[in-house]
């Protein structure tokens, strides 16, 4: 219904049209208002998934250099905080691995093999402000970068696409949606001016670098929007350097408290406290 309501109000009705040019007028104000309403709708789901606080969803599909990934993330904002699991397989970094975020730090955990490669430890823990921290996270460093995505960052660039288009009507898990679907330029998103957009200009430039970073030059974008102009689902598909990216987000648990402990000490490997030790010893 807003999505409806957002094309009358771009043509004024369809008198309007006609009376300020007769049929050509009618024709071109017609073709305006079908294109402007899609964009409108994905741009609404956009600006309410940017003023959310806290969010669950599960992604599933397959990411450059990692194979095939599955998992559930919950995380906030206030307080910020962020519990993700997930499994890969068919690439670089196969098996179970955990994120947690909790007040500053971020801790990574894998299973078996990664207690065997420190020292017994399953968890490494170093600062998010580390900028080094991914690089020298052992085999976390796809994982680390997984935990640093943005689906809403991510959502916003198909509003930037110029073939916004209803796809049709369906339902997602039990959801009734509006199906929606763009390709953008990465290059062109670089130097576009975004559309006025409740999510901050910081969060969209950080994920389109992220995806330049990949080597992604095209992105398939694709936008289920329920009721309340909420985001159900989301899906993009690019090719990278690595391979192909094809990841699909299925939202739940809006606005509800996210609570994540860190893990035991025992099990942890501080990094910090590692690269402190290191430095002493060669001075």
């Amino acid at each position: 219904m807003g999505a409806l309501l957002a094309g009358v109000m771009v043509c004024g009705g369809t008198a309007a049209c006609t009376a300020s040019g007769g049929k050509s007028a009618a024709r071109s104000g017609g073709s305006q208002s079908i294109n402007a309403t899609p964009v409108a709708a994905v741009q609404k789901a956009v600006n309410k998934g940017a003023k959310l606080n806290s969010v669950s969803y599960r992604l599933s599909g397959k990411v450059p250099g990692q194979g095939t990934v599955e998992g559930k993330v919950s995380f906030s904002l206030r307080p910020r905080a962020m519990d993700m699991r997930m499994k890969a397989s068919g690439g670089q970094e196969e098996g179970e691995f955990s994120v947690r975020l909790v007040g500053g730090s971020l801790y990574l955990g894998g299973g078996k093999d990664a207690a065997a490669a420190m020292d017994g430890k399953r968890w490494i823990k170093f600062p998010m402000k580390h900028k080094n921290a991914g690089g020298r996270a052992g085999g976390f460093g796809g994982m680390q970068r997984q935990a640093d995505q943005d689906p809403t960052a991510q959502a916003s660039l198909l509003p930037q696409s110029d073939e916004v288009k209803k796809v049709g009507e369906e339902t997602v898990d039990g959801v009734r949606t509006t199906h929606y679907s763009g390709t953008v330029d990465v290059a062109d998103l670089l130097t576009k001016r975004p559309a006025k957009s409740a999510l901050a200009a910081e969060r969209r430039k950080k994920v389109v670098e992220q995806y330049r970073q990949l080597g992604v030059s095209e992105l398939k974008l694709d936008m289920w929007v329920g009721p309340d102009d909420r985001m159900v689902k989301f899906r993009e598909r690019a090719r990278a350097t690595q391979g192909p990216l094809d990841v699909t987000i299925r939202f739940f648990d809006i606005n509800k408290p996210v609570r994540v402990q860190a893990p035991p000490a025992s099990e942890t490997m501080d990094l910090e406290q590692k690269l402190k030790e290191a430095g002493r010893q060669r001075a």
